[in-house]
């Protein structure tokens, strides 16, 4: 090409060049991005990571529940809307979201069930309407006017049955964080400075980076649903409640892998979030409506959390929740009761609350019970000696008591004899807790040796449990005998006493407990498994005090009470009861009225133990004794046949006398 063309060549191109560059931007480059843009990038860089816990073949075990898209319940046709008459009137059956949107405050949604007795109802339609709809949970950010450089961004999760103590139709729980922010924008270029996490009436507190929140490729929380009830924490767990923690335990301690659902975002602006969701707009209840904490709750838009997230962070919020104690303890764990009698309280509660007259008629019979067993028996005229005396189970309380507090230095030797041999127990049983985690085969421990070594561990705790009571049995009875006689005894003469009698010990114990596990494996054999036990239950005391062989011993407490079972059963069940539960009821009090630490409450709970059971072992010896002298007036006199026995054997009265029975 000559210089001159190509010359004119380059002088044309740049002149498009510059024109191109002239011309204005299509009207799509000059488009901001807006608030909502950021508010849903926001929202997914933040999304929690749910880990729910294990469900069972049972539907009233684990976790039968998952965040459900609201969709799959609205527009349903097993679902209605109904109104706040009594009865409750039907208003619309199977209502999509436009038909909740214009409020119907005092309304409420009603799901197939009844959630006063659920059985597997609910769990099933939970699991037939999320197989066609994905895991969701709905993002929300608002700022507070009490705030305004401060901004909320709570995901809201909705399950279609709380399956906790208060079973309910419906269950909305979240989790909030919080950025120092004005806006949506402005928060991505930071990190949250706060976390809540939804727990029943209140929420647990953690800044962004402490220990005890988890978090997933740098943004994402993860959360543990409790089963059943799924208030969110932050670990796995055994967790107890007793204010805005709810009332009861919340388990997290065995969860599945993490699961992300779905997140859809809600518009900042009312008309928009109310036009992407209408029903953001119900004022209603999320499920049928019932009396007291079985109603079924509001939605998200009814929360003090959707318009002043600041505000209601700073009164809901706390900073820790109270985690049931790891580890055994001595005697039954308050924690443990509490945890128990709550779960039975709601299903009494909750069977008998539409029938009134069914709790009022349980109430009184229980009131009857008490008033009866302490009427038909005696507490005055109980001292403590002479010990082969007719009794009345009051009678034989107080004369435990009365002994105990007038030979302390005596008795607290058995009480520190009985906390050592326990707490061995309590070491053994916490090694076998820390190791229960480990993949175990049982039925094969050649295969397996953490399964071989649990089965060890479990074998050796319970047969230290059955030596520290037996022992304690024995020994008090020979105290208490040994009194009797007028002989002075301490604490080391009775246990080397025991120890010299552990072959015929060893046989009744190893007989009672082997047959009463027999009988017990069948429900349909539990009865004879109670007969057997209450018939039995005298034979220590009289291998102590009678000198009888073992198999002697377990007849010899057969002939005791025979024709008098039930008068002996219902001391013992009391006596022993009261012995058991002394330490669990204090326990459960402090629990509800105090802000004492959960394992400070055990501890009380096991010293209250430990002093509880020597005095119902005391009070079990003054009815073996109460018993024995029964029978022995009963008994006509032996003939000049009858072989006399030595000191202590026989009827149980220490003297040179024919035997008895």
């Amino acid at each position: 090409m000559a210089p001159r063309r190509w010359t004119r060549f380059v002088a044309v191109a740049g002149l498009l060049t510059l024109t191109i560059l002239a011309l204005p931007a299509p009207a799509a480059a000059t488009t901001r991005a807006t608030p909502d843009d950021a508010g849903r990038q926001l929202a997914e860089r933040y999304a929690p990571v749910v880990k729910l816990q294990v469900d069972a073949s049972r539907c009233d075990e684990g976790e039968q529940f998952q965040p459900t898209d609201v969709e799959a319940v609205l527009g349903n046709q097993q679902v209605a809307l109904r109104g706040p008459w009594r009865p409750p009137d039907l208003v619309r059956t199977q209502p999509e979201a436009k038909d909740i949107s214009l409020g119907f405050p005092g309304h409420f949604l009603d799901f197939p069930g009844d959630p006063l007795r659920p059985g597997c109802g609910y769990a099933e339609w939970s699991a037939d309407i999320n197989a066609a709809f994905p895991a969701t949970v709905y993002a929300h950010l608002a700022s507070d006017p009490k705030f305004p450089d401060k901004l909320s961004l709570e995901y809201w999760f909705f399950y279609v049955f709380n399956d906790y103590n208060n079973t309910h139709e419906g269950d909305w729980e979240s989790i909030q964080l919080i950025f120092d922010a004005p806006d949506p924008a402005a928060a991505l270029a930071q990190e949250p400075i706060a976390v809540g996490y939804s727990q029943h009436g209140g929420a647990e507190r953690a800044l962004w980076g402490d220990k005890k929140l988890e978090v997933v490729d740098g943004t994402h929380p993860v959360v543990y649903p409790a089963a059943g009830s799924h208030a969110n924490k932050y670990g796995q767990r055994l967790y107890l409640g007793r204010g805005s923690e709810g009332l009861g335990c919340d388990d997290t301690t065995r969860p599945k892998a993490g699961m992300t659902p779905r997140v859809a975002y809600v518009p900042l602006a009312t008309t928009d979030y109310v036009a992407a969701y209408p029903w953001l707009g119900f004022e209603g209840r999320w499920g049928e409506r019932q009396r007291s904490f079985f109603d079924g709750p509001t939605g998200p838009n009814m929360k003090e959390s959707w318009v002043t997230p600041i505000q209601d962070a700073e009164v809901t919020w706390r900073d820790d929740s109270t985690t049931v104690p790891a580890g055994s303890i001595l005697g039954p764990s308050s924690t443990t009761v509490f945890c128990a009698a709550v779960a039975t309280g709601s299903n009494l509660l909750r069977e008998t609350l539409d029938r009134l007259w069914l709790l009022i008629l349980l109430l009184v019979a229980g009131v009857a019970l008490v008033w009866f067993a302490a009427s038909r028996t005696r507490w005055s005229d109980a001292d403590p000696l002479p010990a082969r005396k007719k009794r009345a189970w009051g009678q034989a309380v107080v004369s435990s008591a009365r002994l105990f507090l007038g030979r302390p230095g005596t008795f607290a030797g058995f009480v520190l004899v009985f906390v050592v041999l326990s707490l061995v127990t309590v070491t053994l049983a916490g090694l076998q807790a820390d190791r229960r985690d480990a993949p175990a085969d049982l039925g094969a421990p050649t295969q397996n040796p953490a399964g071989f070594w649990l089965s060890v561990v479990a074998l050796v705790t319970t047969i230290l449990t059955l030596v520290a009571y037996v022992s304690m049995m024995a020994a008090l009875t020979r105290t208490l005998d040994q009194l009797d006689r007028g002989q002075s005894v301490t604490t080391g003469d009775a246990l080397r006493h025991v120890i010299s009698l552990w072959r015929p010990l060893a046989r009744v114990a190893l007989q009672y407990y082997v047959v009463l596990a027999a009988l017990t494996f069948f429900v349909a054999t539990i009865p004879v498994a109670i007969y057997y036990a209450v018939s039995r239950a005298f034979a220590i005391p009289i291998v102590v005090a009678e000198g009888c062989s073992g198999s002697e011993a377990l007849k010899r407490s057969r002939r005791l009470v025979q024709g008098r079972w039930w008068r002996t059963a219902v001391p013992l069940v009391i006596v022993v009861g009261l012995g058991v539960a002394a330490g669990p009821i204090a326990g459960i009090i402090l629990l509800l009225a105090t802000d004492l630490s959960a394992s400070l409450i055990n501890l009380v709970s096991s010293l209250l133990f430990a002093v509880a059971m020597p005095l119902a072992a005391l009070a079990v010896a003054y009815l073996y004794f109460d018993r024995a002298v029964a029978v022995r007036q009963e008994t006509p006199p032996a003939g000049p046949a009858a072989t006399p026995t030595g000191p202590g054997r026989g009827d149980a009265q220490g003297s040179e006398r024919p035997a008895v029975l």
